[in-house]
C-alpha cells in the first residue's frame, strides 16, 4: 500500500544535513545512469505555469515525478509569486512498480518557515549540494544577495554545509529589507548577520557569494569576482512570459563577465538551460564566451565523472538551473523512511 503524507506531519523529522545528502545521492544516480531521467517541463498561459520534473534513481530504487502550479507577477524588475498550489510528489518503487508514496507539499526543511510557506523549500538543498563540492573547505565569508523566502533558505543551507562562515554581507535594493532580515534571522545563523548598502559590498571579501533573488536584471558583476570565491545563482528563466511580451528580455542574475572570468562552471542539468533558453548561461555560449562543452552537470560531478574545483585560487560557478525529478525523488524516499518510522500519514 501506498502512503499518503501531508508535508506539515514531517516537520522536524528530517534535517538539513540529511536533505542534501539524499538530493546528493539522487544527483549521482543521475550522473551514472542519465537516461533514467528528463528536464524538467513547463506548460504556460499568460501569468499561469505548469511545472513537471520526472525523474528516475537506480540505486535509491525509486522514481516518479514532483508537480506544481502557480501565478506570478513582475514588479521593478523582480518577479514573485501571486499565489502557489501545494507541490505534490508521486513516488514509485522502481524495482516493484508500486506507488510507494504521495507527499503533498513541500517539505518542511526549515525551521523558520510557516506552514504557509511550505513551497520551494527543495531549492536551496539543491544549491547546497553543488556549492558543497565546489566552494573552498575554509570559507569564513558569504556576500548574500537577496533577503526573500530563497535567501534565507540559502543562507541556513550553506552555513550548514560550511559552519566555518563567521559573517554574511546581506544586499538587497531595500534597505528596510536589509535590516528586516538580519533581525529576523540572527537568532537562525550561527554567522553574524551585517546589512551592506552597495552589492559590490557584498562580493567585496566574500569566499563564498550567493545570488538568491527574484531579480530579472544582473545583481552580480564579473568585475567584483576574487580569486577563490565561489558563486552560486538561482534564477532560472522566463522563457513564457518573454514570448508572451510580458517581459523585454531574459532573465539574468549575473553579467556576462562572471562566466568568463570564472575556471569551472557547472550547471544543474545543461539541457534544462538549453530548452528553457536560460540566459545566465545561454547568452555567454550564444556570445563564444563559453562553450556548451566547457560546462558540467551536477549529476556529472556528484558521480565523480568530472572535476570540481583543483585549486584554491580558482573562481567556480555553480549555476543551480532548475531542481530536478531525481532530487525530488531521492527527497521522497527520505521522507518516506521518516514517516514510517514516525508512524505518520494514511495508507491508501
Amino acid at each position: 500500500m501506498a502512503l499518503l503524507i501531508h508535508s506539515e506531519q514531517l516537520r522536524g523529522l528530517i534535517s538539513l544535513d540529511e536533505a542534501i545528502a539524499a538530493v546528493r545521492d539522487g544527483f549521482r544516480d543521475q550522473g551514472e545512469k542519465p537516461a533514467y531521467s528528463a528536464p524538467r517541463m513547463r506548460i504556460q498561459h499568460e501569468d499561469r505555469r505548469v511545472s513537471v520534473h520526472p525523474g528516475g534513481c537506480y540505486r535509491l530504487g525509486v522514481a516518479g515525478t514532483f508537480v506544481h502550479v502557480e501565478r506570478f507577477t513582475f514588479h521593478g524588475g523582480a518577479q514573485q509569486y501571486e499565489r502557489a498550489g501545494k507541490r505534490v510528489y508521486v513516488a514509485y518503487d522502481s524495482e516493484t512498480a508500486e506507488l510507494r508514496t504521495i507527499i503533498l507539499g513541500s517539505l518542511p526543511l526549515f525551521a523558520f518557515d510557516s506552514d504557509a510557506e511550505l513551497f520551494g523549500t527543495e531549492t536551496a538543498i539543491t544549491s547546497a549540494v553543488g556549492t558543497d563540492i565546489l566552494a573552498r573547505r575554509d570559507c569564513r565569508v558569504l556576500g548574500l544577495y537577496g533577503t526573500g523566502r530563497q535567501a534565507r533558505r540559502h543562507l541556513a543551507a550553506i552555513c550548514t554545509i560550511r559552519p566555518s562562515i563567521e559573517i554574511v554581507h546581506v544586499y538587497s535594493r531595500s534597505s528596510e529589507n536589509r535590516r528586516e532580515f538580519v533581525r529576523l534571522m540572527q537568532p537562525h545563523a550561527g554567522a553574524r548577520l551585517v546589512a551592506v548598502e552597495t552589492p559590490e559590498e557584498a562580493a567585496r571579501g566574500a569566499d563564498l557569494i550567493c545570488c538568491a533573488t527574484g531579480s530579472n536584471v544582473p545583481v552580480l558583476f564579473g568585475k567584483w569576482l576574487e580569486p577563490g570565491q565561489h558563486v552560486v545563482s538561482i534564477v532560472a528563466s522566463n522563457k513564457g512570459v518573454l514570448m508572451q511580451g510580458s517581459v523585454s528580455r531574459p532573465r539574468r542574475e549575473f553579467d556576462d563577465e562572471v562566466i568568463s572570468r570564472a575556471d569551472r562552471v557547472i550547471a544543474t542539468l545543461k539541457e534544462q538551460a538549453v530548452v528553457d533558453e536560460q540566459a545566465d548561461l545561454f547568452e555567454p555560449v550564444a556570445k563564444g564566451i563559453v562553450a556548451w562543452n566547457d560546462i558540467g552537470e551536477l549529476g556529472e560531478l556528484a558521480a565523480g565523472r568530472i572535476h570540481g574545483r583543483r585549486h584554491a585560487s580558482e573562481i567556480t560557478v555553480f549555476k543551480q538551473n532548475s531542481d530536478q525529478g531525481v532530487g525530488f525523488m531521492a527527497l521522497a524516499k527520505l521522507a518516506h523512511e521518516k514517516a514510517k518510522a514516525a508512524r505518520i500519514g494514511i495508507e491508501i
